[in-house]
């Protein structure tokens, strides 16, 4: 039901979009075209690389789409770029149905955002409106990021809210970043045309890969959390699975105290090594 209900309020603000503003300027959706075909790259990269690695930075690219024309056919070309590299994963469908829905969506609105508070195709406006572009951003992340918590929170029953923060944790200065870049990589476009689609594209490349590196690396570090502690419940086995429960009892207790997130994740992480010496 929730993937449905997605899945339509996407069509809704695609349709809503399309009665706005019906024609399309095709000089202006080849930028957008270019753009979401990298995006679609750049998810494929972070999928294959690893299982669960993560890192994706599709949604420069996507949100790229978005500045250099907003409009509805922008929304259709990130549906239909994450539609084909959803496909060449194997996953469930409503999975597929879920990721390529909530992108649109998150597209679409921020997309109404961009134009409701002034904004400008880039190609035609190469001037910087902070309002509807900073706006538009923080829309989209702000909603894609929650859409997935909730997803993540009904499939798992937890609490939507607290695996928002969770995964959002250590974001804030990635989402920071990606309000003057989205701006950059459009202005490129405009600048250089496809010289500059490619100096974008070699950019975003280095940036995938520092994504990727930097969940591998906390990967690893789980990975090694996990050994040391299967090292001391296999030399005891009459206490398997306690560390993961001090664990578990002491990030409630935590969280009841109102502690950060951070420092709850810390004594999560010293419960769990507290009997490996």
């Amino acid at each position: 039901m929730y993937v449905a209900a997605v899945i339509a309020a996407a069509l809704a603000v695609a349709f809503g979009l399309a009665v706005y503003v019906p024609t399309i300027d095709y000089r202006l959706a080849l930028g957008a075209a270019a753009f979401s075909a990298m995006g679609m790259v750049a998810q494929t990269v972070a999928h294959s690389a690893r299982k669960n690695s993560g890192g994706s930075i599709a949604f420069l690219p996507f949100l790229t789409s978005l500045v250099l024309y907003p409009s509805w056919v922008s929304v259709v070309l990130v549906a239909a770029a994450m539609l084909f590299g959803e496909i060449r994963q194997k996953k469930a469908n409503i999975k597929r149905a879920f990721n390529v829905a909530q992108y649109a969506l998150a597209v679409g609105v921020a997309t109404e955002i961009y134009l409701k508070l002034g904004g400008r195709p880039i190609q035609l406006d190469e001037s910087f409106r902070a309002i509807p572009h900073i706006s538009a951003v923080a829309g989209f992340l702000l909603l894609n990021s929650t859409l997935v918590a909730t997803a993540i929170g009904l499939s798992t029953s937890r609490n939507p809210f607290e695996v928002w923060q969770q995964n959002g944790k250590g974001t804030f200065v990635y989402d920071a970043i990606a309000i003057p870049l989205v701006y950059w990589c459009a202005l490129f476009y405009t600048k250089l045309g496809w010289a500059g689609v490619s100096a974008v594209f070699v950019v975003l490349g280095v940036l995938q890969q520092f994504y990727m590196k930097q969940r591998l690396l906390e990967i690893a570090y789980e990975e090694t959390l996990e050994l040391l502690v299967g090292a001391v419940e296999l030399r005891d086995p009459y206490t398997s699975g306690h560390s993961q429960r001090v664990r578990k009892y002491s990030q409630i207790i935590a969280s009841a105290l109102n502690l950060p997130t951070a420092k709850v994740e810390r004594i999560g992480v010293a419960a769990l090594l507290h009997d490996v010496g």
